[in-house]
Order: C-alpha cells, then structure tokens, then sequence
C-alpha cells in the first residue's frame, strides 16, 4: 500500500515538474551557444534547451565569417583559438564572382572559414558543455511560451515539464516559438529568402581557398553559391527573395538545376559531380527591416531576431554577435533588477548599432541591383578597377 501511494505522489510530482532559471536560452546554435559562453562567470543559473540531440545538421550556406570568428574572440580567446585547430573546415581567403563568362575575385583580410553547420555547432554545444555550468536539455522542444508576473513560463512539448525564468533567450531559428508567441513575429516575403541547399563531391576546378557566386540574368539579383569544404565536398545552394518566389511563380528545387545547366562554367563544373543526401530548403528572415527583438523579460538573437544580411546571407556572424550583446543585457537586467521592456530596449539599440547601417545598406544595394540588373553588366564590364573592387567588397 505504501509502495503504491509513494508511486501515485512520484507520478504526480514528475507531471508537474517545474525547473526554475535566472536564464533560459531556447536554441543551441550559434547565437544561443554566444550568449551562454558569454553568460559563463555570471553567476545567474543558465539553461539552455534545444529539440534536438547533438551533434545535428542546420541547413545552411556553412560559411563561417570573420565576425563570427571575432565575436568569438572577443568573448574568450581560447575559443577562437580551439577552432584554428578545429580539423573540420576549410580556410578561406578569396571569393569570386561570375557573370556571363567573367569573374572578380575578391581577397580577403579577416579570417574567414567553411565548416559545415553539422560540425561548427556541435563545437560550439561542445564548448558551452566543457567551460560552462549551463544546465543543458536535448530533446527538449519549447512548446507554449508565456508571461507571468515575474518573468516567462516555457512548456514542453510531449511532457508536462516547465521552465519558468527571469528571462528568456530567444534563439530558435527562423521558426522561432519565442518570436511568434512573445513578438508576434509574422514572415514579410519582402524581406525574407527562400533557399535550398545540397551537397556535391567531384566538382571540378575547386580552390579550397575560394568560395564561389554565380549569377545568373534569369534569377538577378539573387544568386548561386559553391563554398568548398574539407574532403573534396562543396555545399551548393541557391536562393531568392520570397515575394519574387511567389511573384514570378518559381520553383527554386527546380531553379538551381536550371541555373547549373545554363552556365558554362557551371556544366563544366558539375559534369563529373555526385550528389551527396537530399536537396534540402530552408528560409532567411532578413535583417533589412528589424522589428520587437525585445520586450518583457525576453530578447531574441540571430534569426529569430531576423538579422541575416540581404546582400551576402550571412547569418553566422550577426547571430553570434546578438547572443553576445544579448547576455551583456542580461546580467545588466539582474544587476539593476530590471527586465522592463524599457530597460531592456538598451539590447535593440546596442543591436541596431552595431549592425543597423550596415543591413540597411546591404539591403539598399539588394533593392538597386533588382530594380536595374543592367548594372551587373556596368559592374562586371569595369571590375578591373580598382576603386570599384574596393567599393563592392565593402558590399560583401
């Protein structure tokens, strides 16, 4: 009797499991991996819960910009320097840019890399595993997201476990549950692409030093990319604006085979290629019109907080850079005891910052070459000079 009434209370008591947090981060991929590092000597009780098991793959460009490495830097030396002997992605030095039989090539100064996401985010879990006490839970699906009187309530999915914190991190993607729940969050086809991704072996003419743009006068000014990666692999993807998508009526798992068959360069490319897994597609929500990346007791980093740049598709780096600026917010709120979405509104404006101008340009530069894609011609037909080069790689 007694065994059975001890069973009836544990069955009770585990239904209603509630894990209280200073911190919780939803998302364990760059920008949350960001901002639980840099939340590492705190002192606050961090979580960090992610839907998947790790490692996992993201589908993603893989390439990895040199602010990532930066931001990563500046966060804790020893990172940054952990992934220079990271065996699992290519340096990259220069990019090239084709258009109708003619390329610019571009070298680069910040070190940049391509790693698949496969590996760059499982090192990045790894770390925050190793250097941090963040309590970590995989396979843990934030559900319901709401506010209570003292911060945000997080339900699972498939169970009855709760979280309940001071403040929530939203870094959950470009579906993100915290963005739709607490922002209200909808996608604008304006300001978002909808891409796809496969992987090839066996391409030919490959620098390992070199990722690769293609663009095509069907699809400008959206673009195809071929970014190498180690093992004689290359990630190659293509990608358009969403309302262009919707507008012209394309289908881009279609399109990127097309683009491939009506370059030269590219027949050439591919003649002896394998396809490696499945064509794979995915969205970018575009940093070109930042909206509630903030409020209450909550922020949102990378693309829940829809800051992928709309010239050249990085999201990496401003992801990171977000889940940084996003944990120095976060130990302000607790040392002021203060998570009003006025205090907190100081993380948008340290965000926009750091990374306002430069997305509005992008996206400027994005909206002139669609309206006048005769420019490419101007462009390409004068990239010997070198004032020109200088000011498109300021672009990029």
């Amino acid at each position: 009797m007694r065994i059975a009434l001890f069973a009836i209370f544990t069955s009770v008591i585990l239904r209603n499991e509630i894990l209280k947090y200073d911190v919780v981060i939803i998302g364990g991929g760059p920008s949350g991996c960001a901002c639980a590092l840099r939340l590492k000597d705190s002192g606050l009780k961090v979580a960090l819960i992610d839907k998947y098991e790790f490692p996992r793959d993201k589908v993603c460009g893989d390439a990895i910009p040199g602010r990532a490495i930066k931001t990563l830097n500046s966060i804790d030396p020893q990172y940054a320097a952990a992934f220079k002997k990271f065996p699992a992605k290519c340096v990259t030095k220069k990019t090239s840019l084709f258009y109708k039989n003619k390329t610019i090539t571009f070298s680069w100064v910040l070190e940049a890399y391509t790693c698949a996401r496969y590996e760059f985010d499982n090192f990045l879990f790894s770390l925050v595993r190793e250097y941090t006490k963040t309590d970590i839970f995989t396979s843990t699906q934030a559900d319901l997201v709401s506010t209570t009187e003292d911060g945000i309530s997080i339900s699972i999915k498939g169970n009855n476990k709760k979280f309940e914190t001071k403040l929530l991190i939203g870094a959950d993607g470009a579906h993100s549950v915290a963005a739709k729940q607490l922002a209200a969050q909808t996608l604008d086809r304006k300001h978002h692409v909808g891409s796809v991704r496969a992987y090839f072996t066996g391409l030919a003419n490959m620098d390992s030093l070199t990722t690769e743009i293609y663009f095509n006068k069907r699809f400008l000014p959206s673009y195809l990319w071929v970014f190498p990666l180690p093992g004689d692999t290359a990630n190659v993807g293509f990608g358009m604006l969403s309302s262009e998508i919707s507008k012209q009526k394309i289908n881009i798992r279609k399109a990127i085979y097309e683009f491939i068959e009506t370059s030269p360069v590219l027949k050439q490319k591919f003649k002896d290629a394998k396809h490696i897994g499945e064509l794979e597609g995915f969205g970018l929500p575009l940093g070109s019109n930042i909206k509630t990346i903030s409020g209450p007791h909550f922020m949102l980093c990378g693309d829940a907080a829809s800051l992928i740049d709309p010239a050249t598709g990085d999201g990496i780096g401003n992801a990171m850079l977000s889940g940084k600026l996003a944990a120095e917010q976060a130990v302000r709120c607790f040392k002021e005891n203060n998570f009003s979405s006025a205090f907190i509104k100081s993380y948008d404006n340290t965000v926009i910052k750091a990374l306002g101008k430069e997305l509005k340009q992008h996206y400027q530069v994005q909206r002139i070459l669609s309206a006048f894609p005769f420019l490419f011609d101007i462009i390409f037909f004068v990239s010997r000079s070198k004032l020109l080069k200088k000011l498109i790689k300021k672009q990029l």
